[in-house]
């Protein structure tokens, strides 16, 4: 019988023979098995035995060294998390071996010891690693009865483990930068490293040394003094303590309220608070203390703190700063100095603040005009002297343009540019590129229109681009009427691209047509 034949019903007889009293030998004559499988049962059962007797003769009788040891407080720097090795140098480094004090605790503390020794060691403050649930929370909406799903964010902070969540309608770039906001302001800190998965919002590119990671998300960690270290790709162990956290969190939301609808993310956060509540406060199984208490004790001090003013969610873009010094953002124009003009800029919009960026230096910052529409920001220092600028090129361009389609017009130009030349810049391009297209379409018949429609703007105090435009059409529509020339559209008989006014049938002979016989 060889051993990978051999059945559980064929090792307990074996086991039971040997317990009997039986030689190796014996055994394999009456069970017609090889005597060196016998031999190889009897020597695993010793060792076993062998094992159990030293554990309980070490529990029972402790050797005289570990009667001057302080087995308190060594379980308390255990739990603390602090390595084997410095314990045994401050407790016990001349009284017995490392591996001596490695054996004696491992069977003194077995529990304490099988969940402290991993290979990943934290320091308090360090690590914070963040991850969403894979499992949605669905709600309602009492509205209409639609169901939708709330995304869950998790956060831990890898020393004390004390948990974060927060649900949000998605998960997009706004709520994850939201949720990290959120997350450090429950901690009233931050860590120094956040380890985040290679999802798009964190890490545009992965790669194992050299991720690309995304602009806002690396500005949000710049802003609360933090290094993104992403989780390799496809390995989840380096991120464990969140993957098993979103286990436990997801498994006590799930049971508590399993009988519970939610009409609203509202409600969901307030039960995600209490959930993670409830798990803080629990006594952990390896700390002996709860995940909260660790954390007051030990961790809160370690963090970095929050800054005066927290992130602000952003928006940029890029542009190039216009002739008359300004760039559109949120539909209002704010100045940038003017030697950058016709450059490409970045412009980065928050809530409060419109900031301009060329490459790496800020070259201007504006309060955010909120509510507003078509509002021109400007800044003194920004814009030349405005003698300068009116004889600067493109007004001098603008002029001559104007004077081409009409002198009205080009007196109406020269009298805006004389009170604010850089602000009515835009203005003025309209107004020559509508008086052009209309010369362009209608030849010179337009430039009396162009010219009535300048007399009308003057006269109201309404210089517009869509009012001067609306004028030159009713001019072009009264032009019309007057004429007289009838725009009726008649068609014309015998078309045979028409259905039903093609050309007429010829006229049929009954004489001469052929007769039809029925049979």
């Amino acid at each position: 019988m060889d051993f990978e034949r051999t059945t559980m019903a064929q090792i307990a007889e074996i086991e039971r023979l040997i317990l009997s009293g039986h030689r190796d030998r014996q055994i394999a004559r009456m069970l017609r098995c090889r005597r060196i499988l016998v031999a190889a049962i009897r020597k695993k059962r010793l060792t076993q035995s062998q094992l159990e007797e030293s554990k309980k003769n070490v529990t029972k009788v402790p050797p005289p060294w570990a009667l001057r040891v302080d087995w308190q407080l060594v379980e308390k720097e255990i739990k603390q998390g602090h390595p084997l090795k410095f314990i045994w140098q401050e407790f016990a480094s001349e009284l017995t071996s490392n591996s001596n004090f490695f054996k004696y605790i491992k069977n003194r503390f077995e529990l304490l010891l099988s969940a402290t020794v991993t290979l990943r060691e934290f320091r308090a403050g360090e690590h914070c690693e963040v991850d969403y649930a894979g499992n949605k929370i669905e709600w309602i909406d009492p509205r209409n009865g639609e169901i939708h799903q709330a995304h869950i964010f998790v956060g831990i902070l890898c020393f004390s483990q004390k948990i974060f969540a927060w649900a949000a309608e998605d998960e997009k770039k706004s709520n994850w930068l939201n949720s990290h906001v959120r997350m450090f302001e429950f901690y009233q800190g931050s860590s120094r490293v956040l380890v985040c998965d290679n999802l798009k919002t964190g890490v545009v590119k992965a790669h194992r040394y050299d991720p690309d990671l995304n602009p806002e998300y690396v500005e949000l960690a710049g802003h609360y003094g933090c290094a993104v270290v992403p989780a390799r790709s496809r390995s989840p162990k380096d991120k464990a303590l969140v993957e098993g956290t979103v286990k436990i969190l997801m498994r006590y939301f799930r049971f508590v309220y399993r009988r519970r609808t939610f009409t609203s993310i509202t409600e969901i956060n307030r039960a995600l608070r209490e959930s993670i509540d409830k798990i803080n406060s629990k006594i952990h199984t390896r700390f002996r203390v709860s995940r909260e208490s660790r954390f007051l004790e030990l961790e809160k001090s370690s963090l970095r703190s929050l800054p005066i003013e927290p992130y602000e969610l952003s928006e940029i873009k890029t542009m190039s700063v216009h002739p008359d010094c300004t760039v559109q953002a949120d539909k209002n124009f704010y100045s940038a100095p003017h030697i950058y003009r016709h450059k490409e800029v970045r412009v980065k919009i928050t809530s409060s603040r419109i900031e301009i960026f060329l490459d790496l230096d800020r070259i201007a910052l504006h309060k955010r005009a909120i509510g507003k529409v078509g509002e021109r920001i400007i800044e003194n220092g920004h814009l030349p002297e405005n003698s300068r600028a009116y004889l600067e090129a493109t007004p001098k361009n603008i002029l001559a343009q104007a004077k081409f389609s009409h002198v009205s017009l080009h007196d109406l130009i020269d009298e805006i540019f004389q009170k604010d030349t850089l602000g009515n810049l835009r203005r003025a391009q309209g107004l020559v590129r509508k008086s052009y297209q209309a010369i362009q379409a209608h030849g010179d018949e337009a430039r009396p229109w162009i010219e009535s429609a300048v007399n009308q703007m003057k006269r109201f105090g309404r210089v517009r681009v869509k009012y001067f435009e609306d004028l030159l059409k009713a001019e072009m529509k009264k032009k019309t009427q007057d004429s007289g020339v009838d725009r009726t559209i008649v068609r014309k008989p015998g078309n045979p691209m028409v259905r039903g006014h093609g050309a007429p049938k010829p006229a049929v002979n009954q004489a001469t047509a052929p007769q039809l016989t029925l049979i």
